[in-house]
């Protein structure tokens, strides 16, 4: 993957993660949300003065405790219409943003913690449920899946709850609960909330690269799938997604076959553009199936014709077998074609050479295709131009004879031609 096709990764996982703090927000706003409608609902309950309980210093304390709710749902509820406005505006978070957020969320619950140890004792609230909430704030923090803020988040869950413990104990206490006044299970716990954002950074870092890792396999499939266009069989498709074929520059032998429709330029001069395209691609459809269901790939259309490829971009031992049994099988679809009145009656040529090319990735980072380049190509084409001096659908050069099994094929073998271009005549083969 280059540079430019990197940093395009790069802002599309941007806009991913607000999308991933967007739904943060939202758990966190309707945390906070349903915390003060639960302390709310306590303190009418206290003051409604039917039931007979016992609420001790609570009563007065708890406003305090529905308020600071209520304030940090309304700040979560503010930082998730931010978090909106950024998405619909296409936009990713300020690294700030996310830090005073983490701020906001832990020091809320050290307010909390803070509050009811003003109504208990302070060993009760330095172990009470709401410290799970610094948990429950790290693990929430992966979904930003940036490993930094995870570790920030943790580390100041730890030091807001070593210095709210400090500030709490510092009048012993004598009782049951003496014990967990002692440093030991204040630091532990501090310990263990630095340990969870440990494994809170760990999990976001390994699923931020499966994101990337993941967004990289789709770039590098749509640009395999972009560089051998939609006239690839599934199955080597799926061969070349995971063989990576035709991403290297390399020598390899194959068998090249030019196919040409005869007479066409007569044809479309007295047809419609439209009547054209549509007999085109009434002939194309099926033909296309049968390179496929050889092995072969059609590497360019030629307006009236196709180029197509066996033993590249994968390799096959047996590409003249596969290309010659394609030949026979295209001029059968064509004649089917025309008998059943699909297409009018039509004639094609095709030529067949068998050699060594280049194969690999061409062009630039805007644009690639995959292609051949060699003089077996060329030869091919000129093979296929000699089709209508020797009134023949198929011929192919002894290259492709010679690799084929010994009288598999009735083949007539013509006088050397001479090729433009080519010193020496070419043995030349008609099948059909």
């Amino acid at each position: 993957m280059d540079h430019s096709q990197q940093r395009a990764l790069e802002d599309q996982l941007a806009l991913e993660y607000v999308q991933a703090e967007r739904l943060r927000a939202t758990l966190m706003a309707g945390g906070f949300s349903i915390g003060f409608l639960l302390t709310l609902v306590v303190y009418l309950f206290l003051t409604s003065g039917a039931p007979k309980v016992q609420s001790g210093a609570f009563l007065p304390i708890s406003p305090l405790i529905s308020l600071s709710s209520a304030l940090a749902a309304v700040y979560c509820w503010l930082s998730l219409l931010f978090v909106h406005r950024k998405i619909k505006r296409k936009q990713g978070l300020p690294r700030l943003f996310l830090i005073i957020n983490s701020v906001v969320e832990v020091s809320g619950i050290s307010l909390v913690l803070f509050l009811i140890a003003r109504v208990s004792n302070p060993a009760f609230a330095l172990s009470a449920p709401p410290v799970l909430l610094y948990l429950v704030v790290i693990m929430v923090s992966i979904l930003r899946l940036d490993a930094r803020v995870s570790v920030f988040v943790a580390l100041i869950a730890a030091a807001q709850y070593v210095a709210l413990a400090q500030a709490l104990l510092q009048t012993p206490s004598t009782g049951s609960l003496s014990l967990f006044l002692s440093p030991f299970p204040i630091y532990l716990r501090s310990g263990i909330l630095a340990i969870s954002g440990l494994g809170a950074a760990t999990i976001s870092h390994d699923l931020r690269r499966r994101v990337i890792r993941a967004a990289e396999v789709v770039v590098e499939r749509d640009r395999t799938m972009a560089m051998f266009g939609q006239h690839v069989s599934p199955q080597v498709a799926e061969r070349l997604l995971q063989e990576q074929a035709g991403q290297i520059t390399e020598l390899r032998p194959v068998c090249v076959l030019f196919l040409d429709i005869r007479d066409f330029t007569r044809f479309a001069e007295s047809r419609t553009p439209s009547e054209v395209v549509a007999f085109l691609n009434t002939l194309f459809a099926p033909l296309v199936a049968v390179v496929d269901r050889h092995g072969g790939i059609i590497n360019k259309f030629l307006g009236d014709g196709f180029l197509a490829i066996f033993g590249a971009p994968l390799p096959s031992e047996n590409h003249c077998l596969s290309a010659v049994q394609a030949a026979l099988d295209l001029i059968s679809e064509v004649n089917q074609l025309a008998h059943a009145g699909q297409i009018p009656p039509t004639r094609i040529g095709i030529g067949l050479h068998a050699g060594d090319v280049i194969t690999g990735s061409v062009g630039s980072s805007l644009r690639r295709e995959y292609t051949v380049i060699g003089d077996t190509v060329n030869l091919a084409s000129r093979i296929e131009q000699l089709t209508k001096v020797h009134a023949a659908q198929l011929l192919a050069s002894d290259a492709v004879i010679a690799q084929l099994p010994s009288g598999r094929f009735p083949a007539e073998k013509l006088p050397p031609a001479t090729v433009k271009g080519r010193e020496a005549p070419v043995q030349l083969y008609k099948l059909a």
